[in-house]
């Protein structure tokens, strides 16, 4: 009886870190426009929900929450309280969310290119569609619960880091100087080839991530994109001669070397993410304004691999048009008629008939 009380009276420690248990209750609370119920939000928000107790109260948990509301007004974002019609001041029946319209950039504010590029780059570090599993199922409850979810609030999440699956097994191998195994798949081959290196080090350019290592089987420095890695990383027990690594910053030279001469030019279509993503890596801005076209602007970029950047370039559609080189340019058709050959539905009776 006295463990079942003091189960009662108290809420177990949750393992969720404080800073997220807050952002989802931001979360959930912009989400709301019609405002969510203490209960509804206990039962549902990540950090709540794995202490909440359906059915039973938890003074703990209820303590925690106005201590989370206190410092989100104390951090200037204003909980808007909405008693309940039918019981006014009973607190289990009011109603709490935050008006997306107090949080809007004043309409007078003002910003220059380069706060306004710096701002595109910050919001490019939150991806849609990101919330965790806990997030999800909290967004689930909340919405069954007709709380009027406005989803669009909801898919974000802060990332940081490498995002390449290859990358932490790679890091771990050149960490223990041992090496590893993969499939690597080149652009129009049917199939992956396999790979067996001493992996040296990983390395950022052209705006994305390789792998310097030295091929074991060709005897000779080679740079992986780490994109065209599928599969796992196979690490093995074998470890590879120190000495190799003394090779890297004389391959990172010819890196260089070539991401100067391989040049390109590009038209972007200016406020967009692709100007955003690009522009940083760009060598030289000019603008470019057509008679009758969207202002754009004309960067001016190194690569290390023409087909690569297609690929790349290919994802912002009609935001960028290649100025030169030529063999640039055709790939990036190439790859735009390829994604739209994939999406292309066959006519109705097409299907071949009959099989051997």
């Amino acid at each position: 009886m006295a463990a079942a009380a003091s189960q009662r009276s108290g809420a177990p420690r949750s393992s969720v870190p404080g800073e997220q248990r807050v952002f989802s209750l931001v979360l959930a609370l912009v989400a709301s426009p019609q405002g969510a119920t203490k209960r509804e939000l206990l039962s549902s928000v990540y950090g709540y929900a794995d202490r909440y107790q359906h059915g039973e109260r938890s003074d703990a948990l209820e303590r925690q929450f106005e201590r989370d509301k206190d410092q989100l007004r104390a951090i200037g974002i204003p909980i808007d309280t909405i008693d309940s019609p039918e019981e006014p001041g009973n607190t289990q029946l009011t109603r709490y969310r935050i008006s997306k319209e107090l949080l809007q950039v004043p309409r007078d504010l003002r910003f220059s290119e380069r706060e306004l590029t710096l701002l595109r780059l910050a919001a490019m570090a939150w991806r849609e569609g990101s919330l965790t599993a806990e997030s999800r199922r909290a967004a689930m409850k909340l919405e069954s619960l007709g709380a009027g979810l406005d989803v669009q609030h909801l898919g974000v999440s802060l990332r940081l880091g490498i995002p390449e699956p290859a990358a932490p097994a790679l890091q771990s191998a050149i960490d223990a100087g041992r090496v590893v195994g993969f499939d690597y798949q080149l652009p129009h081959r049917d199939a992956p080839l396999g790979r067996r290196v001493a992996p040296l080090r990983l390395h950022r350019a052209d705006g994305r991530w390789h792998l310097i290592a030295h091929d074991l089987d060709r005897d000779d420095e080679r740079v992986f994109l780490l994109s065209r890695i599928v599969g796992g990383v196979r690490t093995e027990r074998e470890s590879f001669d120190p000495a190799l690594r003394d090779r890297v910053d004389a391959e990172i030279e010819e890196l260089l070397r070539l991401e100067r001469v391989q040049r390109a030019t590009l038209e972007v279509r200016r406020g967009s993410v692709a100007e955003a993503r690009l522009s940083p890596r760009a060598a030289s801005h000019e603008d470019a304004v057509e008679p009758g076209c969207e202002e754009t602007v004309r960067l001016e970029l190194g690569t290390l691999d023409y087909r690569a950047f297609a690929e790349e370039l290919a994802a912002f559609g009609a935001d960028v048009a290649v100025v030169e080189p030529p063999e640039l340019r055709s790939a990036v058709i190439a790859e735009l008629r390829g994604i739209a050959g994939r999406h292309t539905v066959p006519a109705a009776g097409s299907a071949e008939r009959g099989t051997d």
